[in-house]
């Protein structure tokens, strides 16, 4: 591993201040993302809802998709909207909290009469509202939450309403194992992940894809609590059982503190982990260090075609930064699946669903495809949807082929 000069960044919530002060001010209650404020009752508008954390640990993945979500309204509206009838955004901060999510997503439905969803970024919040949306039979379009169970819970329902336009973990889970196993022929696997649901989902996913995929099982698997962040034992635990590489399953500030104690410890071994790695928070926090072997799963970066760079500038144009790409590229596709729906369909949320379960002709900014989803899938990102990405040495997120 090559040894860095990065300066190590402490104090979690106080980066989190200083991201939150850089980002645009956001009403939270029924707030229009349009350029001028409109009335949400009126004829010429229809409600389109956004239940995302604006706050909480994962903040920052809210603000890039709302973001993105902006941007899709801001266009369908400039082009006319439907039949002159402007889409209006509503906005709440579920905070992260499954109860704050439940509550937001019953008042949009109930409330502000929306037509459709997007939202949230956290699995565990959409597992607990996800009941509310598919009762109301209201369209929800999941841009970050990637628990594997989320879309699968009313799959066999006649109508299942959730659809995901972002990498579920066990596509993840299948990526980074078929780079590591197939690709690479490694069989000395170690895992590290964090003792809470998206540790947990991880590593089960892990498990269960190693032993029915390839009859292995990991050399050695490592817990850690995410409170505490303390993350050197788990790497000594690597570094004694001699490990190839490292798949890992925690969020932005435990990548960080992974990658700090590998570099103290002295761990010569890739890390493969979820996108959740590449959020911007694990560069602002340990520098240089994200260029040492650090690999990860993303469904979109920057330079990957024309259509991303363009709307990569479009993002900085509008912002004056793409302050998380993938974020934004994703809840922009979200809230664009809803509004191109709505162009050929109307109004109805029953319409719009079925229109989104059968688009033949839909384009998007991230990898998604033209037909992004059947009766049977209601995911965007399969397999050949994704891939490993890294970081370049001008610190941008690149694919690793």
């Amino acid at each position: 591993m090559k040894k860095s000069s990065a300066i190590f960044l402490v104090g979690f919530m106080v980066l989190f201040t200083i991201l939150a002060g850089c980002s645009p001010q956001v009403k939270e209650t029924g707030s229009t993302s349009t350029s001028d404020p409109v009335d949400s009752k009126g004829q010429d508008t229809f409600n389109i809802g956004l239940a995302i954390s604006m706050s909480g640990g994962t903040a920052l993945f809210g603000e890039g998709v709302k973001r993105g979500v902006d941007l899709a309204v801001k266009e369908f509206n400039d082009a006319g909207g439907f039949e002159g009838q402007q889409a209006n955004l509503v906005l709440y901060d579920d905070e992260a909290k499954p109860e704050k999510s439940i509550e937001i997503v019953q008042k949009l439905i109930n409330q502000d009469n929306i037509v459709a969803l997007v939202g949230p970024a956290n699995s565990g919040n959409a597992m607990a509202h996800i009941p509310f949306v598919q009762e109301a039979k209201i369209p929800e379009v999941v841009p970050v939450a990637t628990g594997t169970k989320i879309t699968q819970e009313y799959k066999d329902a006649d109508k299942n309403y959730i659809f995901r336009v972002a990498p579920l973990d066990g596509v993840q889970v299948s990526a980074i194992l078929k780079e590591l196993i197939d690709k690479q022929g490694l069989t000395k696997l170690g895992v590290i992940h964090d003792t809470e649901g998206y540790g947990q989902g991880g590593r089960e996913d892990i498990l269960k894809q190693m032993k029915e995929n390839y009859n292995m099982e990991p050399t050695v698997i490592s817990a850690f609590d995410p409170k505490e962040l303390n993350l050197e034992p788990s790497i000594r635990e690597m570094n004694n059982a001699g490990v190839e590489a490292v798949v890992f399953y925690g969020l932005a500030p435990q990548s960080a503190k992974l990658l700090e104690a590998r570099f103290n410890e002295g761990l010569d071994a890739p890390i493969y982990a979820t996108w959740a790695t590449g959020d911007p928070t694990v560069l602002n926090l340990v520098g240089d260090l994200v260029k040492d072997d650090l690999y990860f799963v993303q469904s979109y970066t920057i330079d990957q075609n024309e259509v991303a760079k363009k709307f990569h500038q479009k993002v900085v144009d509008t912002y004056g930064e793409d302050v998380f790409p993938i974020a934004t590229a994703q809840g922009y596709d979200s809230a664009k699946l809803i509004l191109d729906a709505i162009k050929k369909v109307g109004l109805d949320s029953e319409k719009i669903r079925d229109q989104i379960e059968s688009f033949t002709d839909f384009e998007g900014v991230t990898a998604i495809k033209s037909t992004p989803f059947t009766k049977e899938n209601h995911e965007a990102f399969g397999i050949d949807e994704v891939f490993i990405a890294t970081y370049n040495d001008d610190l941008q997120i690149i694919s690793a082929e």
